[in-house]
């Protein structure tokens, strides 16, 4: 299966391990990607609140692309999806803004852009790849490793991208961690907010979400974190140090990329996945090692 690949801003810049796993993984997998070599920024959240027609102008762009490729568009960032998800619908339901974005892009831009999928490397495992072929591909089963799913909010939020009735009961990654063979970790908070897009101004509050989602997933017993999300990454990994309690020590529990954790369970090496990039070290023992 070919798709266009858009790795977006951080997979190629402060975690640039998650874009390398990406690649390899979706190689060992079968599947083509076509990065998008010049997209621009989706623009975060950010930029939608101060501009709203300069983010749909810059997300309709991306999608462009992918459609003068003819091809699905799969990102690795949750942000990223519900921006481009967000600017498809806005051009099919609100003409007065198509109108708008025509001027700023041109015309051109907007051929087939409201037709073009637009996926995350979650969804490809399940909806493209599917159980059993994964489960075909796992050569270092994760036997028991206990692992605790944090999802964040934008893979998930709104209800209406992602066909879920209630968001919060989201189970597609623990469905990954039983066919990696590992433990999942049902803990409170896998599905809330990091607190990444309030670092901008008010960093305390990411740090004391992330830290309270941290403890909560170790106290249930998890062993490390997987994140679909490169932003939540960015708050369980990089702040994690400053995390720390008063009297209780570092909170000290790995966090890894999707794809890392899948690339491990196909066999591959934590130097091909880029493990030694964390701030928290990625200490578990892999089983056979």
């Amino acid at each position: 299966m070919r798709l266009a690949y858009y790795p977006g801003c951080s997979a190629r810049g402060t975690c640039r391990e998650l874009h390398d796993a990406t690649v390899r993984v979706c190689e060992r997998l079968g599947l083509e990607l076509v990065e998008l070599e010049s997209a621009p920024c989706t623009g975060s959240r950010e930029i939608r609140a101060a501009d709203r027609d300069l983010f749909l102008a810059l997300n309709a762009g991306i999608l462009a692309q992918a459609a003068a490729l003819g091809l699905p568009l799969m990102t690795v960032c949750n942000t990223c999806t519900l921006n481009l998800l967000d600017t498809r619908e806005a051009l099919r339901t609100e003409p007065e803004t198509k109108t708008r974005v025509d001027g700023l892009l041109g015309d051109s831009y907007h051929v087939g852009i409201t037709e073009t999928e637009v996926t995350h490397f979650l969804w490809v495992l399940l909806d493209e790849i599917g159980a059993d072929a994964l489960r075909a591909q796992v050569k270092r089963p994760l036997d028991g490793l206990a692992v605790a799913a944090f999802y964040g909010c934008h893979i998930i939020r709104p209800s209406r991208h992602f066909g879920m009735v209630d968001s919060r009961n989201a189970t597609a990654i623990e469905t990954i961690n039983e066919i990696l063979g590992c433990a999942s970790v049902d803990y409170e908070g896998r599905t809330e907010c990091c607190g990444f897009h309030t670092s901008a101004h008010n960093e305390a509050t990411a740090v004391e979400l992330g830290g309270r989602h941290l403890r909560s997933a170790k106290s249930q017993g998890a062993a490390a974190v997987v994140t679909p999300c490169p932003l939540c990454h960015t708050v369980l990994d990089a702040f994690q140090p400053r995390m720390a309690k008063p009297g209780e020590g570092p909170v000290a529990l790995p966090v890894l990329h999707l794809p890392q954790l899948v690339g491990l369970a196909l066999g591959m090496s934590p130097e091909e996945l880029g493990l030694s990039r964390h701030v928290v070290p990625v200490n578990f023992a892999l089983p056979g090692a």
